[in-house]
């Protein structure tokens, strides 16, 4: 495979550094723009055997699948890569250590991003230096690990914060911003970019010191002033690691169309709940539980995003399926809709109960009925925004809208609602996930590779459709709980 040479994994791992530490959080532009500036500064020899070890699906760009890592964390396969995104620093502690921090929920050693990064660093260097190697890894999936993973480890704030650079800066064209970090590099940023690349007795690669870095950044500027629930400003976002599932635009779209449909009496307890400055507005904070879910007090809630639904299983049972990483019953998406549905049930009861926090509830509740109807990733959502909506997500969310009031779905949709108690209706929601992703989602395609116009175009309509049941439903949950209270939202739901 041309991996003769010791000196392309050398030179690869050093270029990845050039980018200046812990400027923005990735998301999908951050990833790209990483690796993409990387393969201005490969060796010949090193980007020869890059493109050797990248899928044919990428043409030789490697920024193509900065982001893939991020994509398949959320596919069953792949599960045990979630811990490797990020570091567990302890709360309050602006500093990092390798023995306390790089560990997983479980507490097996070395499974952080820091430890993946030498982990995937070492397999291609194996492979340089021994042609057994190249048969005992996977060495395509070892170069696109470590150039996400070397991207999260230099992260410390979220997607937000570029997205709004590249919107009031660049006109949003990421080339254009590529042309500036470049041009730092070679100009502003001259003097220290030699520094970037020194590693502690000369090893290839040293994540120990970039995650120090991060986590000193984060410490002083990215939390600074930031607190769950609120609205932050441009320079002051929300750190999140990993799985992009329906996203902002998602789950943006299914509390729009929620909120929509509320009656008055909840559409007033919405506005209580939720900030003075958001107006009312829900869809505001729909993505706020990715947002914090890296953060160490909320950690815990990483499970209720997902279903740990067995790989050979097409089928959802609750009582296999709805649990975390350590076995706890009810730590999956389908149990934090019940357990937040049934707390905000205590609304009523005014602020003289103190058992929950009404707010949070609100929010968990309305982005995990989005997250229970995910059957893609925020890509083809995306894709759909640039084809045919001209970026624009009201267009989209129109469109969606139509299509259930009085469109294709109109005749469908008084059974989007139809569930006798709370705990069928998340079965129900959930089953109907699973149903679509093992006979559409998965179907044709294979990691790294770019799926044909094909694919997008005959699966978009059950992303759109996903999305507005998500809406509806919701809409349907929120009615029931603020108007009619705790009995009647266990007897009618």
């Amino acid at each position: 495979m041309g991996l003769s040479k010791f000196s392309w994994v050398s030179g690869m791992a050093t270029v990845f550094l050039q980018l200046v530490t812990g400027s923005f959080g990735w998301g999908q532009h951050g990833h790209y723009v990483t690796c993409k500036i990387a393969e201005g500064y490969l060796t010949e020899n090193a980007m020869a055997v890059v493109k050797e070890l990248l899928p044919k699906s990428a043409e030789g760009e490697l920024a193509a699948v900065c982001s893939w890592a991020d994509l398949f964390a959320v596919r069953s396969h792949y599960y045990w890569s979630r811990a490797l995104h990020f570091v567990d620093t302890p709360d309050f502690r602006c500093n990092y250590d390798y023995a306390r921090d790089c560990h997983d929920s479980s507490g097996r050693k070395n499974r952080c991003v820091t430890g993946a990064t030498y982990n995937y660093t070492l397999q291609l260097m194996s492979a340089c230096q021994n042609s057994a190697s190249k048969s005992r890894y996977n060495l395509t999936e070892a170069l696109m690990f470590l150039s996400h993973f070397v991207g999260d480890v230099h992260q410390v704030w979220d997607t937000e914060i570029i997205d709004t650079a590249l919107k009031r800066f660049y006109g949003s064209d990421l080339n254009i911003m590529i042309e500036s970090m470049q041009k730092n590099i070679t100009e502003d940023w001259y003097n220290y970019v030699e520094s970037w690349e020194e590693c502690d007795a000369n090893c290839t690669v040293c994540p120990n010191s970039y995650a120090s870095e991060s986590v000193k950044l984060a410490c002083k500027y990215a939390y600074r002033n930031a607190t769950p629930g609120s609205v932050l400003g441009v320079y002051c976002l929300i750190l999140i690691a990993g799985v992009q599932a329906w996203s902002k635009e998602g789950h943006t779209i299914t509390c729009k169309i929620a909120q929509d449909l509320l009656e008055p009496e909840a559409l007033d307890a919405v506005k209580k709940l939720l900030p003075d400055n958001l107006n009312g507005n829900l869809s505001a904070l729909c993505v706020w539980p990715d947002q914090v879910r890296h953060w160490y007090k909320y950690r815990w809630t990483s499970p209720l995003h997902f279903i740990d639904t067995p790989d050979d299983s097409c089928s959802f049972n609750y009582k296999r399926d709805c649990h975390d990483q350590h076995g706890v019953e009810d730590m999956c998406v389908a149990g934090a809709i019940q357990n937040y549905t049934s707390q905000l049930q205590h609304y009523r009861e005014g602020t003289a109960d103190r058992r929950y926090n009404m707010t949070e509830a609100l929010l968990f509740l309305s982005h995990f009925m989005g997250d229970i109807h995910q059957v893609w990733d925020r890509e083809i959502i995306l894709t759909a925004l640039k084809d045919y909506y001209d970026n624009d997500v009201d267009l989209l969310q129109q469109d969606i809208v139509g299509n259930f009031t009085n469109g294709i779905w109109s005749d469908d949709v008084s059974h989007w609602t139809d569930c006798n108690s709370l705990h069928t209706c998340v079965t129900k929601y959930a089953t109907e996930s699973i149903n679509i992703a093992c006979k559409w989602g998965y179907k044709d395609a294979e990691p790294g590779v770019t799926l044909s116009d094909e694919y997008f175009n005959s699966r978009l309509p059950f992303v759109m459709k996903r999305i507005a049941q998500g809406g509806v439903r919701l809409a349907m949950i929120l009615n029931k709980v603020f108007n009619q209270g705790h009995e009647a939202m266990i007897a009618a739901t």
